[in-house]
């Protein structure tokens, strides 16, 4: 019987209980419970951007060369029409009383939407995965001039069960005038480790996962992908560029392409294996001030989570996730 761990992040401090003996059988794992529903094309709201969405274009790429972007379109970025936040012409000023601190909620709130309305991340190709990637970066470095932003939060959510409210595939991004807690710890952890080893954390997270090999599900000559040691999701795996790069949008082309391809191998590996589950990925990178301070210490990435369990009691009291899928065994099903 394999019994249960706790395990550290080495990263945020955070404890993980990994609990391998509550996962469901190895033949279980490809059975999804529903079928997946198709939303009619000729309802969908992204069939028709400029009507629905916004008439505006922030970025757009089109299929032909000289194409017209309002009849041509490939890929565009445009307003969402229900924003979590919206911009600010001047400086949104906090408000701090004896118990409350208030930020208004200034930033962007933007969506990527891509042409095929079937078309995951996954089943894109190459050059359209890539294409999402330069998106997400083109309008990432727009939003430097914002002043009232202090983080950019870049994700997909695929199915209804992981947040996609529509079914035609899109990502978005939120930029936002305050970093979470969930980020500092990151960053503080990223720097402590810096401070007493003179390495990169994540760097030596890479070293680590490669010497060991179990955990590895894919690289290339640019990118690693593998399941975490102290994985807080079942099935997570986390992706990096090999080389150190704290900021993701001064990646080159041929590092930003190799991790978008290795995105695309592990869930196109979560589809075949686990059911085809619903799933978020997201890009971790360095808030958009004080970046210098962690050029050395952080390292950009991007993680993959398919819905697997449901959190609840334990896991909402103590903050600490229970993960009933070995790292291991994760990465092992995943390589198949």
């Amino acid at each position: 019987m394999q019994h249960s761990e706790f395990r550290k992040d080495i990263v945020s401090g955070d404890w993980i209980l990994v609990v391998p003996g509550r996962a469901k059988k190895p033949g279980d794992l490809n059975k999804k419970k529903e079928k997946r529903n198709i939303a009619p094309r000729n309802t969908c709201r992204f069939e028709r951007p400029f009507e629905n969405v916004d008439e505006n274009v922030i970025l757009g790429y089109t299929r032909t060369k000289h194409g017209d972007i309002k009849t041509d379109w490939d890929l565009l970025v445009l307003k969402n029409k229900y924003p979590a936040v919206t911009h600010f012409e001047k400086k949104a000023l906090s408000r701090t009383s004896k118990f409350f601190e208030v930020v208004p909620g200034a930033g962007h709130h933007d969506l990527i939407i891509t042409r095929d309305h079937k078309k995951n991340f996954s089943e894109l190709s190459g050059k359209e995965a890539f294409r999402v990637f330069s998106a997400f970066r083109d309008r990432y470095l727009m939003l430097f001039q914002d002043k009232n932003i202090q983080y950019i939060s870049m994700f997909h959510n695929w199915g209804h069960t992981a947040g996609a409210s529509i079914f035609h595939p899109h990502y978005q991004m939120m930029g936002i005038p305050v970093v979470s807690s969930s980020i500092l710890r990151m960053l503080r952890g990223a720097h402590d480790y810096f401070f007493r080893h003179k390495q990169c954390v994540f760097c030596a997270m890479i070293a680590e996962e490669k010497k060991n090999k179990k955990r590895i599900i894919t690289e290339n000559e640019y990118a690693i992908a593998f399941a975490p040691y102290a994985s807080r999701h079942e099935f997570e795996v986390k992706i990096f560029p090999k080389k150190h790069s704290a900021y993701f949008e001064n990646t080159l082309d041929v590092e930003m392409e190799s991790v978008a391809q290795l995105l695309q191998h592990v869930l196109r590996k979560m589809k075949k294996n686990l059911g085809d589950p619903d799933y978020n990925f997201f890009i971790h990178t360095t808030p958009l001030r004080d970046r210098e301070a962690h050029r050395k210490s952080f390292h950009w990435y991007v993680e993959a989570r398919p819905v697997w369990n449901i959190a609840a009691g334990f896991e909402f009291d103590t903050g600490v996730e229970i993960n009933v899928v070995d790292p291991d065994f994760a990465a092992k099903i995943l390589r198949k």
